[in-house]
Parts: C-alpha cells; structure tokens; sequence
C-alpha cells in the first residue's frame, strides 16, 4: 500500500478522507491532532512538508500538499473512468472545474477571514462586516446553484461534492441552512452516502 494520508482532526482534510472511500483506493490514514491550546496542526507535519498544513498525501517518495491537488492527483490516477469528476469534453466539465476550486477560493475565504478576525477578538470591525456580507453572498450562490442543480457539477455526484461539503457543513452548524432548502437537501442527500459515513468513521 504506497497511498498514506495525513489527517488532522477538525480540519479540511475530512474532504480527502471522503474522495479515497469514494474512490475505493486501498490506502493508510495517518491521525494528527490539534494542540489543545494553540488548536494549530503540530510540528510533526513539518517534518512531511515545509508548510506543515494537512491534508498531506504520500505516494510513494511523492508528498503532494493542498486538498485542491491532492483531489486532482487521485482522480487522474485513480478514477480512469471518470466517474467522479467529467471529462473534459464534458458540458459539465467547467462547472465542476469552478467548484472544485471555489472550495479553496472565493466560496471559502470570507469564512476564513472571520474565522481569524474573531480569533483576534476583531469581529466588530468594517473588515469583518465585508467578510460576513461575501460569506452571505457566497451562501446565495451555492443556494441558487443546488436549487438548479442535484450536484455541485450538474446531475451527477462528483469530487466537486466532496469539496465543497466543508462550506456547507460549516454553514449547518452555524444554523444558517434553514432558509436554504436546496442546501440542506443536497446535504442531506450526500451524508447518506456510504463513503461519507465511512469518512465519519474514521472521524473528523
């Protein structure tokens, strides 16, 4: 088995975790844990990778960091059959493309923002309003998108769902997914997935 994953908990790596039960590749997560205190990855993930973040993937002598990637690098080797992400010649092709990197982008960053602004003890400030309204704006989008749409690519289940799942989940713990209807059911619809309850399984 040369596919080994860094996992750590509470982290954007759940995403991975799901992508590998999805795809059925045989592989080894290794668990990292936040420092209580600090609540950052621990230093044992610099000695894989100078930036010490994870998801982290080993193949082999390869090390491939960010869950972008690191999803794309698991698809070209491992979903031949382009089950999980179109072709390119595919009419869903870009869509999919936008999503898989919105996840990482403009959908996620608003959030992320806040997230080290209220850290800072900063959340009443002009920044942190504009966060909050492009993470409204972000929300909206992903809202009016499923109410079109089955899945982030179109009709058909994709990586791009795995993707995104951490903005939406982060969203229904926030409570925000009662005016959305359409992001609650496809929530809904993809955590009865069976690779998705093998993701919590192996826990997040």
């Amino acid at each position: 088995m040369s596919l080994k994953l860094h996992h750590l908990n509470a982290s954007r790596s759940q995403r991975i975790v799901w992508l590998l039960a999805e795809l059925g590749v045989p592989h080894e997560i290794v668990h990292h844990s936040r420092d209580p205190e600090t609540r950052l990855a621990p230093a044992a993930l610099l000695e894989i990778h100078p930036m010490g973040k994870s998801p982290l993937l080993e193949d082999g002598d390869t090390v491939i960091a960010e869950t972008g990637a690191i999803a794309e690098y698991l698809l070209a080797r491992h979903d031949p059959d382009h089950a999980l992400h179109p072709r390119a010649d595919s009419a869903n092709f870009p869509r999919y493309l936008e999503w898989v990197h919105a996840a990482e982008g403009a959908i996620f960053l608003p959030g992320l923002f806040r997230f080290y602004l209220m850290n800072a003890g900063l959340l009443d400030t002009p920044l942190a309003a504009a966060m909050e309204g492009e993470q409204a704006k972000a929300m909206k989008t992903i809202e009016t998108h499923l109410a079109k749409h089955a899945y982030f690519a179109g009709e058909t289940f994709t990586a791009a769902d795995c993707l995104m799942a951490f903005q939406v989940q982060s969203a229904a713990a926030a409570g925000a997914l009662e005016a959305m209807p359409a992001t609650k059911a496809w929530l809904e619809k993809v955590q009865a997935r069976p690779a998705y309850k093998a993701m919590l399984e192996v826990g997040i």
